[in-house]
């Protein structure tokens, strides 16, 4: 397996290639985040991303993909070939790098917020071959939302008598297969808008001016009675800030953004992480759930060191 000395070069490798950090988040996110902890199934060993029908997902932007894997076949190549001509056989595969790629943004997003800090990160995970992919399986349960990215493909659909047409409901469902507590799923929308980290990177719900750049001014901004929302299409998807004060348009966002300001169980996480002494706290917090989502699938640490795999998926504990 790779150690801490290869993790390191590989981080520095992966963050000049040229792909952004909202890049690396995004498919990092789009890799892991695969896991059903109903059926324990998915995840981001395997790297299924790379293979049919899951690279087709249109919440996977399939073409965008195409050249992202792309860049970290280079990077495994080169990476390997100089293991080979040291006469180790230390490889790296394409499914660690993914999710390395993703903890490396983080990284680099919270060092842009002023913070230095270290995303956990255990290698091991494998690439599977398309001959084990349950195709089938994997086209059924392609996702019509995930509210973390923002996406949902069919407003056309929500009817707000019937909650189980809302974009609100398949985020908590989402939440509840990757076994995230309340706490959990706040830091993680607010940190992935914070991150830029939507489907087709649109800006809603990015309620900062300083995309990718962990922040908590997603909070800030949500909570601001300076900004009053209304509804942007017939569908009540989308909404719109307007400054109270000038009438000037300045957010965008979507029914899962606000629903973090309008229920009284999200809005009082909300209300801890807007804080202005709650900075580290929410980068410390983000890293903490982004750490377990990479690592809910590695059941291969729960067979040899089940106190580690507890330690790294542990998330923030119940309050």
């Amino acid at each position: 397996l790779i150690d801490e000395k290869d993790v390191k070069e590989l981080k520095k490798r992966i963050i000049e290639s040229g792909l952004s950090i909202t890049q690396l988040v995004y498919f990092a996110w789009a890799s892991a985040s695969t896991y059903r902890n109903s059926d324990r199934r998915g995840g981001a060993n395997g790297a299924r991303i790379r293979l049919y029908p899951i690279n087709e997902w249109e919440v996977n932007h399939p073409e965008e993909l195409k050249k992202v894997l792309k860049v970290y076949e280079e990077i495994k190549e080169e990476f390997d070939e100089e293991q080979r001509r040291k006469g180790s056989k230390k490889r790296v595969s394409i499914a660690d790098l993914i999710v390395l790629g993703g903890c490396a943004a983080v990284e680099e997003a919270a060092r842009r917020a002023g913070f230095d800090v270290s995303v956990p990160f255990i290698a091991g995970r494998v690439d599977v071959s398309e001959e084990h992919m349950d195709v089938e399986f994997y086209k059924i349960i392609e996702p019509f939302a995930d509210g973390f990215r923002n996406y949902f493909r069919y407003p056309e659909r929500i009817n707000e008598e019937d909650i189980y047409t809302t974009p609100e409901y398949f985020l908590v469902d989402k939440a509840q297969l990757l076994n995230l507590n309340v706490q959990e799923l706040v830091v993680l929308i607010g940190g992935m808008r914070s991150l830029g980290a939507n489907y087709r990177y649109t800006d809603l719900g990015v309620l900062t001016r300083n995309k990718g750049v962990l922040s908590n001014e997603f909070f800030e901004n949500l909570l601001s009675m300076d900004f009053e929302w209304q509804a942007a299409d017939k569908y009540r998807y989308t909404f719109n800030g307007f400054e109270r004060k000038t009438g000037e348009l300045k957010w965008k966002a979507t029914r899962v953004d606000l629903i973090i300001g309008h229920h009284d169980e999200l809005r009082a996480v909300a209300e801890v992480y807007a804080c202005n002494d709650a900075k580290e706290k929410f980068v410390k917090d983000f890293i903490a759930v982004w750490a377990k989502v990479m690592h809910l699938d590695r059941f291969d640490i729960w067979r040899e060191n089940r106190t580690l795999y507890r330690k790294i998926t542990a998330g923030i504990p119940n309050v």
